[in-house]
């Protein structure tokens, strides 16, 4: 591995965690039962002259024990041309090896509160409360009162245990699939990755140690709220997504988002990483779309994924696509 790409990946974790950010009287969430094979996602076709794009709608979080097989979707990529796989984008710095190394402990130290204020001391009582009964709802057990963790922090965690109790994962289970039937036809996967300079970590790193308390409180209230009110329906979601009832996901509320959180990280990285992060999301989006337009005119056939709530919004990808001429033929 290159030494930057090494360095990257020691920030990735941080920049990941920092992302992603009624008590009932049963101590565990109720779990969603998707077990086994199922039909898998729904599809859409995009064509024009003879040539069409297959899409898949994706979703997270999705079951975590489901596995799916759909012929329709075995058949496309067999016929595909090109896959068009994911477009990212990561964090990079040219620090070398050991550079990354002396960033370890810089990283583990901002997942404390900076002030060494314990979690409990660092948010409002009741904010406190509701938070320690929730982890003893997700966790079955008490939270420990010596524990330092940044709000953010805490609310990750906790966000990500509530989903595995309720049988959730964020990892999708639509590309090993599709990676395993490319290389079964030997159909190539068109990929592309972007890469964010970072020209100062150590400083970042301490930027993300300037966050705001109250933002970190926000966001934190912000999951707990989450997890009471969004999660059924969360629930519903991923069931409908992994049998392709399209009725059910258009009849459920539309997903509510934990921006609180995503702000909290932006406004710490926005000094610093502002321009690169405008431009490279630019050139992401500007590349996709070229992308497909161009595996459209040279392959009969090309299959790719997109995220499903975009898919079921009218005035989104699927009025654009019709804009352009393409012709929209959805799942039934």
């Amino acid at each position: 591995m290159r030494r930057r790409t090494r360095a990257a990946a020691a920030l990735l974790p941080l920049l990941a965690a920092l992302s992603g950010a009624t008590e009932p009287a049963a101590q565990q969430l109720d779990e969603i039962v998707v077990h086994g094979e199922q039909p898998g996602p729904a599809m859409w076709k995009i064509s024009r002259d003879g040539h069409a794009m297959w899409i898949m709608g994706t979703l997270t979080p999705v079951p975590a024990q489901m596995t799916w097989r759909s012929k329709e979707a075995e058949q496309v990529i067999a016929q595909s041309g090109e896959i068009l796989g994911s477009t990212s984008a990561r964090p990079s710095a040219d620090i070398g090896l050991f550079g990354a190394l002396k960033l370890i402990p810089s990283l583990l130290r901002a997942r404390n509160n900076p002030d060494g204020a314990t979690l409990r001391q660092a948010l409002p009582a009741e904010v406190y409360g509701r938070w320690s009964a929730m982890y003893r709802r997700v966790y079955g057990k008490d939270a420990d009162a010596k524990d330092k963790t940044r709000p953010l922090f805490a609310a990750d965690q906790l966000y990500r245990r509530a989903l595995q109790q309720s049988g959730l994962t964020g990892a999708n289970p639509v590309w090993p699939t599709v990676q395993k039937l490319a290389k079964q036809y030997k159909v190539h996967i068109r990929e592309r990755q972007f890469q964010v300079p970072l020209q100062d970590p150590q400083g970042l790193i301490a930027d993300l140690a300037k966050i705001p308390r109250d933002k970190e409180v926000a966001c934190l209230v912000k999951t707990l709220d989450y997890i009471d009110v969004e999660l059924p329906n969360i629930r519903r979601r991923a069931a409908a997504w992994a049998t392709g009832d399209l009725d059910t996901l258009r009849a459920l509320p539309v997903p509510v988002s934990r921006n609180d959180c995503f702000n909290a990280l932006l406004d710490a990285l926005r000094p610093r990483m502002e321009n690169q992060v405008k431009q490279v999301a630019g050139e992401m989006a500007a590349d996709r779309s070229g992308i497909f337009s161009w595996m459209l005119l040279a392959h009969p056939v090309s299959f790719t994924t997109m995220p499903i709530e975009r898919l079921l919004r009218e005035d989104d990808l699927i009025a654009g696509w019709r804009a352009a001429g393409y012709t929209v033929e959805e799942p039934h």
